[in-house]
């Protein structure tokens, strides 16, 4: 196998039609390309035996043929679209059909495979294409055409009516032919497909050419009719009237088209715009959550904090203090007798000393739980007014202290690495503020640092390091790097991460780095990503360019 696709079969050079063939055609199948080349060779043989029909005819005869095959080569450089569809027409069929009623189906097939080629040539650039196209257009007129022609000969043996007759002839033959050169030029797909024809299908993506079709017949009739009472002047006249409205025609429905193109622009404009403040209000999402996360975690401390303190009360030494002055009380009028003589008295001395201690230690270990406690709140208080000072936040550029800005994201989610063996390590080099908007930044690196956490607490059986790194490149690029050595990325997903909707989460939505990208993308840099694989951590690194300009939103 590997030799015939280097071009030999056993060691041998294979055949020039097999290495034609692959040069040709390498994704048809057996069945599509028996198909093409039966139909390529039938359009030669077609095209063949006219000329030798046509060759008997006069000078005056192979002029008119020439002139009418011309401009059909012509107009097919200038299509009409159909409205609202990817098919298109040319003027051309109206010289052909013409040319068909005056000359037979031979000169028509000859003109069609002109037109065809000219068509083919403007719109494909496969070989294939440009081959088949005159093949089977010829087949398609010469088929279609011998039976108008033969029904033009008996209407012309008619006493009465036979013009009318012949107009709905040629009706039925455009339409016949459309029907032909159409199922002709789909089959390849199909065949490569191996797809049924489906006629409703069919009509649905074709009816409006078959219409187009039958009306350029109708109007190489009428000339056919004019040019046999007046002469050919009819016909020269008529057409720069025909090359005239086909024009207009072709340049109206190029505006339609442009028009159209503009209004789909602006729809996916508004459908952008609107993903962007989705992705914001999934980002202050995603903040609000590590916020009340975060806030929980910290509260668990102050739980632990008050119970500990609440304990400590609740058995305090100081109960055995009421006691010993009871006793101290109960004795006023004797005390030095009691303290010196009484076997209980003796110990009270001792015990007060021993109680004195206790309760210091006491006092110390209540102490040190309050400023735990009181740690523990100016915590809650530093996240929740983190978060407050973005929650208004609008697209507003200002002066952001990049170092500053990440130092407020791990306020934000560091709360979620409290008891877990994760080491945070700053890589930071000094950096110059830039203009960016606080929020949208924000928004990326509290995704990053989260996305990080739940990478490494996925991987929990290790001692896991999170690495925040800023630097400077080629003093041109700014550059902020989220290094985890959490579960890693598997190749496949590194290229499918930023993707709307797609996560590696149970739970995730799938928006969080797609809006991170975005908000990277609108602050005019880039974010990317880096595994060695699964069980290997990841590193995200944000590019921002130190003379950010972004687009679209106020300066501040």
């Amino acid at each position: 196998m590997s030799q015939m696709l280097a071009g030999t079969i056993d060691g041998a050079p294979s055949p020039m039609w097999l290495r034609l063939h692959r040069q040709l055609m390498p994704d048809y199948n057996r069945k599509a390309a028996v198909y093409w080349w039966s139909v390529v060779l039938l359009g030669a043989g077609i095209i063949g035996h006219s000329l030798v029909q046509l060759s008997a005819l006069s000078v005056g005869a192979w002029l008119q043929i020439i002139v009418a095959t011309a401009l059909a080569m012509v107009a097919g450089l200038v299509p009409v679209r159909i409205p609202r569809s990817t098919n298109s027409f040319t003027a051309g069929e109206i010289f052909i059909f013409l040319l068909l009623l005056m000359s037979g189906p031979e000169a028509a097939a000859i003109a069609s495979a002109s037109e065809a080629l000219v068509g083919s040539w403007r719109s494909s650039k496969r070989w294939t294409s440009r081959i088949a196209s005159p093949a089977m257009a010829a087949v398609a007129m010469f088929t279609a055409g011998s039976a108008l022609h033969g029904a033009q000969e008996t209407i012309q043996r008619l006493s009465a009516g036979h013009d009318g007759m012949l107009l709905l002839a040629a009706i039925v033959f455009a339409f016949g032919y459309f029907v032909l050169n159409t199922l002709l030029v789909t089959m390849v797909p199909r065949l490569k497909r191996n797809q049924a024809l489906d006629v409703k299908v069919f009509f649905d993506s074709f009816g409006w050419l078959g219409i187009a079709y039958a009306g350029n017949a109708s109007v190489a009739t009428f000339l056919f009719l004019s040019f046999r009472q007046s002469g050919v002047a009819i016909v020269v006249a008529a057409v720069p009237i025909i090359v005239i409205l086909l024009t207009t025609g072709h340049y109206f429905f190029r505006r339609e088209e442009a028009e159209e193109a503009v209004r789909r622009a602006n729809e996916q404009q508004a459908a952008q715009r609107q993903l962007m403040e989705n992705a914001r209000q999934a980002g202050m999402a995603e903040i609000a959550t590590n916020v009340l996360h975060n806030v929980g975690n910290v509260l668990n401390s102050v739980n632990v904090s008050a119970e500990l303190i609440a304990t400590r009360v609740r058995d305090s030494e100081s109960v055995g203090l009421a006691r010993a002055v009871k006793l101290l009380d109960d004795h006023a009028s004797e005390l030095g007798p009691y303290l010196t003589e009484d076997p209980r008295g003796k110990l009270l001395p001792v015990y007060l000393k021993q109680l004195a201690q206790a309760l210091v230690e006491e006092r110390e270990s209540i102490a040190a739980e309050l400023r735990e406690l009181t740690k523990s709140v100016k915590h809650i208080k530093q996240i929740v007014a983190t978060q407050q000072s973005y929650a208004s936040g609008s697209a507003l550029i200002e002066s952001v202290q990049i170092l500053e800005l990440i130092e407020d994201a791990l306020r934000i989610d560091t709360g979620g690495l409290i008891g877990r063996d994760v080491n945070v390590v700053r890589e930071f080099e000094a950096v110059p503020a830039l203009m960016l908007d606080k929020h949208r930044m924000l928004l990326i690196l509290v995704n990053l640092i989260s996305n990080a956490r739940h990478a490494m607490q996925r991987a929990p059986d290790a001692l896991h390091t999170l690495t925040l790194r800023v630097k400077v490149v080629d003093e041109s690029t700014l550059t902020v790097t989220v290094i985890d050595t959490g579960e890693g990325i598997a190749g496949d997903n590194l290229t499918r991460i930023f993707a709307h909707g797609f996560t590696t989460k149970k739970d995730g939505h799938g928006f969080g780095l797609h809006s991170c990208a975005l908000a990277a993308r609108e602050m005019g840099g880039t974010l990317q990503v880096h595994s060695d694989g699964p069980g290997q951590g990841a590193a995200f690194t944000l590019e921002l360019p130190l003379s950010t300009s972004p687009t679209s939103m106020e300066v501040l």
